[in-house]
């Protein structure tokens, strides 16, 4: 049974580099059985679809940021360092091979992608908006952000130009990365 798990888990994070690497649709069950070292078949045994594959990482990944974020709250890191901690979660996408995030890599491919998946996705997006339009609010109402408009507006503003920084450093430079966050943040602490 640990094996299984193992294997379940193996073929998760396989396609999961996939789908942030090529998109939803740049990768098979062929590419991840290779890169396994296993059959087509037991790729299908743990995910008999695609669809199954795709929901599989989509609800995991809402996991991790929910974990993620309520570990912010358990260490008692106040709203800039919890902005800090944010942009450097993207951050690792652009250090690791120049990969985009898991939100942008969907919503790229949203129009081609499963039902099931699209709404798995929209919960994603939510959480993670959620999550920043709360840490905007309360981070405003305290005077540590300073930013016009209203605070989804600004959460908005601010996820896209992450997930926008990410893909921009595949066609230009790693660096670009941190010249967009520097000018972010001071779009926050006016």
């Amino acid at each position: 049974m640990t094996d299984q798990r193992h294997t379940k888990e193996q073929i998760l994070d396989i396609a999961e580099n996939f789908l942030r690497d090529r998109g939803y649709n740049g990768f098979s069950y062929k590419d991840i059985s290779i890169s396994l070292g296993i059959r087509n078949a037991s790729v299908h045994y743990h995910f008999p679809t695609k669809t199954d594959l795709g929901v599989a990482i989509i609800r995991r990944a809402i996991g991790r940021f929910e974990s993620w974020a309520q570990s912010l709250e358990s260490r008692g890191l106040g709203h800039s360092e919890k902005l800090d901690e944010l942009c450097l979660r993207f951050k690792t996408f652009v250090d690791h091979e120049q990969q985009v995030c898991l939100g942008g890599a969907l919503q790229t491919d949203f129009k081609t992608i499963p039902d099931e998946m699209q709404k798995e996705t929209r919960e994603f997006v939510s959480s993670m908006l959620g999550w920043l339009e709360g840490l905007l609010k309360d981070g405003r109402k305290q005077g540590v952000f300073k930013f016009p408009g209203k605070t989804r507006d600004q959460a908005l503003l601010m996820a896209a130009g992450l997930q926008g920084a990410v893909q921009l450093v595949r066609a230009t430079t790693p660096s670009s990365f941190d010249s967009i966050m520097r000018q972010m943040k001071l779009l926050v602490y006016r």
